[in-house]
């Protein structure tokens, strides 16, 4: 294992700070044959000598972001008291992961995770704590909102409504039954009402899980009645062609409007860290499920705008 001593700390901090790891409780690392091995033997070594009963479940990579896993994985999922998600490519929207949590598995998705990403003084020597607290307030503000307008200096313009859907924060944090959690992630947003959504958003950070983690020349979404209708650019083909390969029209819908909040992250790391920047931004595609909504698409494409503007009902947002 070629570990790197400086980047255990971040290691310790995903373990106890947001998982909550005890000494007894069974551990699943699920992971996959692209994924980096040597972050996962030292994840697996760290979670060991905190007393915890470690079981690595390997499977292929996903397809498409949000996949299920191998049946028996799925399965070996609802067995244990916490899941590492340590993949390639998410699929931590999967049916897989709704039941385990439904059981109260605590699950962490960690797809992607580099070891840039673990870096001293990167995403994961954020302040957690405040970060809940900053996240939830935030969260309440969406549970108020009617209108959403999305906005940036790239050319972003896109309006639609959140009224009656609930705002989903997530702090990077699941250290209590059924709770999930996205380190080094920090987030807050919501899903529009189907077929609100209208306008254009430029994406200059990821498309997330489908291809490099950062974008060499941006892409140009544009939305009508919440459905996806135009991809251009250079880069766009990756999401045309995950939106072919998945099959189904449903994946076009908009699924997602949020906010990235963790103060620690930065370009250039992996997918996670880009999509939790803080003033940044990301919408997705596809299922809507886990945000209140009714969309059960096989898959949920993530596209990160670096840097971004949100306002509720006229009124801009401080993420800060």
């Amino acid at each position: 294992m070629r570990s790197r001593p400086e980047c255990l700390d971040a290691l310790r901090v995903l373990a106890t700070t947001c998982a909550g790891v005890q000494a007894g409780e069974r551990s699943l690392v699920v992971t996959d044959t692209a994924a980096d091995r040597d972050i996962v033997a030292a994840l697996v070594s760290l979670l060991a000598t905190l007393g915890a009963d470690v079981v690595v479940a390997e499977g292929s990579p996903a397809d498409l972001p949000g996949y299920d896993p191998p049946a028996a994985i799925g399965a070996a999922m609802q067995e244990v008291d916490v899941v590492f998600e340590l993949t390639s490519v998410f699929i931590g929207s999967c049916s897989a992961r709704r039941a385990a949590c439904e059981a109260g598995v605590r699950y962490l998705t960690v797809p992607g995770l580099s070891w840039t990403t673990l870096r001293p003084g990167g995403p994961f020597s954020a302040d957690f704590a405040e970060a809940a607290d900053r996240a939830r307030r935030l969260a309440e503000r969406f549970d108020r909102a009617n209108e959403f307008h999305l906005t940036s200096r790239a050319g972003t313009d896109l309006r639609g409504s959140f009224e009656g859907r609930r705002g989903r924060p997530l702090w990077g944090v699941a250290d209590t039954a059924g709770g999930y959690a996205a380190p080094p992630d920090i987030e807050v947003g919501a899903s529009p009402i189907e077929g609100t959504a209208e306008g254009r958003v430029v994406v200059d950070g990821s498309l997330l899980f489908l291809g490099p983690d950062q974008l060499e020349r941006s892409v140009e979404l544009r939305f009508d009645a919440g459905r996806l209708v135009d991809v251009a650019g250079s880069e766009g083909w990756r999401l045309t062609d995950a939106i072919e390969r998945a099959g189904d029209e449903r994946m076009r819908m908009l699924a997602e409007v949020s906010i990235g909040l963790n103060p620690r992250s930065r370009p250039g790391g992996s997918a996670l860290e880009l999509e939790g920047i803080l003033g940044g931004a990301h919408v997705a595609v596809g299922n809507n499920v886990a945000y209140g909504g009714s969309n059960d698409a096989p898959s949920h494409i993530d596209c990160v705008l670096l840097e971004a503007s949100l306002a509720l009902d006229g009124e801009t947002l401080d993420p800060r």
